[in-house]
């Protein structure tokens, strides 16, 4: 290749031109990977989104079978079922040695 004052310069372009397409080439494969990663994030993130979907409802179903039917007259009829229990235990605390006689008809 002629410098400027006509005469030929030492430098070959060539192993740098090579070494650019290279490069260029590298690049581009990089891309393809990058878009391939992208997809990939894409359908993962539909399938958590349906997985997600499908956990909310199978918890609300499971809401539905394990929830009383009313909640207001199940929270009453538990509370007048452990009353009794829970009086013979603060009795026993309040009177550990007295000899009270529980529900079980045992003498403590």
């Amino acid at each position: 290749m002629p410098g400027p004052s006509g005469q030929q310069s030492g430098f070959d372009p060539g192993p740098f031109l090579e070494r650019l397409d290279r490069l260029t080439r590298a690049i581009e494969e990089m891309t393809r990977q990058m878009r391939r990663v992208v997809d990939a994030t894409r359908l993962v993130a539909r399938g958590n989104k349906r997985l997600m979907a499908s956990l909310e409802t199978f918890l609300e179903e499971c809401r539905f079978f394990m929830a009383p039917w009313d909640e207001d007259e199940e929270s009453e009829d538990s509370e007048a079922e452990v009353d009794p229990e829970v009086q013979g235990l603060q009795e026993e605390q309040e009177n550990p040695d007295s000899g009270v006689t529980h529900q079980t008809g045992l003498v403590q």
